[in-house]
């Protein structure tokens, strides 16, 4: 009887170390099928929504689908090697990395979504007003875009992988996208979206004017040229604000001449030859809204973070109603991760970041500094990411910014720089 009963406890004893082993067995199977994030194609099968149609194909790619794809567990079926359904906790998959975690040998079909953009959100709507009006609420569920209002606009906000890209001036992808030409003329970036469905645009690569890159805010600088108070050199009294907005004329004191270049008179952008697309009251001057500019006078140091620079800017008693303006401090910082571009480390990352196509220069803001040292100055941003102030007489880069209409509407694209947003 001794000897059953040890027979017994030894049999025990195999079984256990054998279930161990099966186990930390296929433990290790699993680890092998997700090392360095490639794909055993003996153990997953995979659909993906590439374009964001709803219609599920088959994945031939060698790592995860990407950050802009999202594990669709309602479609996901994952089995063991007796074919009976696994639970789909086993699974998980986030930053381009999918985890199985599982004590058995498992067989996994995948299907992955895609992160609505947000001409997927919008592009069955009648126009852009429309859709904010009906999906606003949900807004939150796009790719990059601020789940909740952040200065007045759900906004972009990330790296330089936001896919935010957006022609304007044809209606052609092919047109806007073909050569470098092309992307300086036609290719913006949004901001973000109002309430009421108007897309804030800034223009991806800087104004150019034969040859010129940078322009003067106004060719006064001191004091006394600007009066005591700096109001004769704000904002809509400014020669840039007047080159932008195609008001300079003969008539127009702000800017008399027709000079060209960077301390010229001409029009720079509205009104400008090699902007022919707004010129003559054109269908696409059309689409642009008459915005209200705030402006006015900050002596505090301009680095915040986002909300704290959108709280001085807005409440400026100041405004101008035009078609194009600058961005403000606050649009600047809002479009950093987190809406903070921090000590800088992270400049050359941001998608709004001018200084990846022209680091050699600061880029002029909306938002006046004041009178410091009897000169008047203006914030700008640097290469460094954050804000200082120029004086209005130095040269700096500019790219417009202005509202198109809450009646634009946006066709079905994923936002990318291959495949940008086209205006219909």
């Amino acid at each position: 009887m001794k000897k059953i009963i040890i027979g017994v406890l030894v049999l025990i004893e195999v079984f256990s170390l054998y279930m161990m082993y099966q186990i930390n067995n296929n433990k290790f199977l699993n680890e092998v099928n997700i090392k360095d994030n490639k794909i055993n194609k003996n153990t997953f099968a995979i659909y993906w929504d590439e374009n964001g149609t709803g219609k599920y194909t088959e994945y031939t790619g060698s790592s995860w689908p990407g950050e802009r794809f999202v594990l669709d567990l309602n479609n996901t079926k994952c089995m063991n090697e007796k074919g009976e359904k696994l639970n789909n906790n086993i699974l998980s998959y986030s930053d381009n990395s999918l985890t199985l975690t599982s004590n058995y040998t498992a067989y996994c079909t995948l299907y992955f979504e895609r992160i609505p953009s947000l001409g997927t959100f919008c592009s069955e709507e009648v126009n852009m007003g429309t859709c904010m009006n009906n999906k606003k609420e949900t807004i939150g569920s796009l790719d990059n875009i601020t789940s909740t209002l952040v200065g007045g606009m759900y906004r972009y906000q990330g790296t330089d992988n936001v896919n935010n890209w957006i022609c304007f001036g044809t209606l052609t992808k092919e047109e806007c996208t073909k050569d470098d030409n092309s992307i300086d003329k036609y290719m913006y970036r949004i901001i973000g979206v109002t309430p009421e469905g108007e897309l804030a645009l800034i223009k991806e690569t800087v104004i150019k004017e034969c040859g010129s890159k940078a322009f003067k805010w106004e060719n006064k600088y001191t004091e006394n040229d600007c009066g005591k108070d700096g109001s004769l050199c704000t904002w809509p009294l400014s020669k840039l604000y007047n080159r932008l907005n195609g008001l300079c004329k003969s008539d127009n004191l702000n800017c008399t001449g027709t000079k060209s270049g960077f301390d010229g008179d001409t029009n720079i952008f509205i009104g400008n030859s090699y902007y022919e697309y707004l010129n003559n009251n054109s269908e696409w001057l059309k689409k642009i809204s008459d915005h209200d500019w705030k402006y006015g006078d900050t002596t505090s140091n301009g680095n915040y973070n986002g909300d704290t620079i959108y709280s001085i800017e807005n409440a400026f008693k100041d405004n101008v109603t035009a078609k194009i303006g600058l961005q403000y401090i606050h649009d600047y910082y809002y479009a950093y991760p987190n809406g903070n571009p921090g000590d800088g480390n992270t400049a050359t990352n941001a998608w709004i970041y001018y200084g990846k196509n022209e680091r050699s220069y600061t880029e002029w803001m909306i938002s006046k500094y004041g009178i410091s040292y009897g000169t008047v100055r203006v914030w700008h941003a640097e290469s460094s990411s954050v804000s200082y102030s120029s004086q209005i007489n130095n040269n700096n880069v500019v790219r417009p910014v202005f509202y198109l209409t809450s009646s634009v509407k946006i066709n079905n694209a994923s936002g990318t720089k291959d495949d940008p947003y086209i205006i219909s």
